[in-house]
């Protein structure tokens, strides 16, 4: 699993959200999948909760339980379902498509997914959401591929990250995120004091925070996986 993000660390995350740009990039492999997406996580050394929600592509086969196919989240929307199809897709030098994302903490525990800004789809119970039951420690934007061609053992995937572009190539190539927010106990979405970027193959699939005076920071990621020499 390769990722590419903005993270933030704290101690009260009760809420985060983001504007995802929305693409189709290329998967290479029948178990490879890609994503873009946003995890809110509390972490014990390996013994991790997570609640995450964004958009994913695989080679239509059997990826991983990420819908309704599996018990755990409880759907509540009948006008987004939790597996449904994401669209449409952005490409270069044409309009870009995002959606909107946010996952939001409740005083029972739960964390309840909310997409266009108002459509609350549903809620991972307490009950399955371990340490994640008072609130995160840590919340990441950005995107992740999974393949067992990856790092150490070459050649590597060509499974694209996001549109398959570099982070440097920006608005209208690279995918991004805008309205980057956090929610603490003080109640109030803001964009986070403190950020850090993260690529765990910098030349495979790689991140940039474009932060600019009197604007809000916009975070590109992703890459076309192998590209020798660079990613062989």
């Amino acid at each position: 699993m390769q990722d590419a993000h903005l993270a933030t660390l704290g101690f009260n995350f009760i809420g985060a959200q983001a504007n995802i740009n929305v693409w189709n990039p290329n998967v290479e492999q029948p178990e490879d999948f890609t994503t873009a997406q946003m995890w809110l996580k509390a972490n014990n050394g390996e013994n991790f909760a997570s609640v995450e929600a964004g958009w994913m592509q695989d080679s239509y086969h059997t990826t991983g339980c990420f819908d309704l196919t599996c018990q755990g989240f409880v759907q509540i929307a009948s006008e987004i379902a939790l597996g449904s199809t994401v669209g449409p897709y952005s490409s270069q030098f044409n309009q870009q498509y995002e959606i909107n994302v946010g996952i939001f903490w409740d005083r029972n525990g739960n964390w309840w997914l909310r997409m266009k800004d108002k459509i609350i789809v549903g809620y991972w119970p307490a009950a399955i959401v371990g340490n994640l039951q008072h609130s995160a420690t840590l919340v990441q934007w950005g995107g992740q591929v999974f393949s067992y061609n990856v790092k150490t053992t070459p050649p590597h995937t060509g499974t694209q990250m996001g549109s398959g572009e570099a982070a440097s190539g920006r608005f209208g190539f690279a995918c991004y995120m805008t309205n980057v927010r956090i929610k603490d106990y003080s109640e109030t979405l803001k964009y986070p004091q403190f950020v850090s970027t993260y690529a765990a193959e910098p030349y495979c699939y790689s991140a940039l925070n474009d932060v600019q005076y009197g604007k809000d920071p916009v975070f590109f990621f992703g890459g076309p996986g192998r590209r020798p020499p660079y990613c062989p």
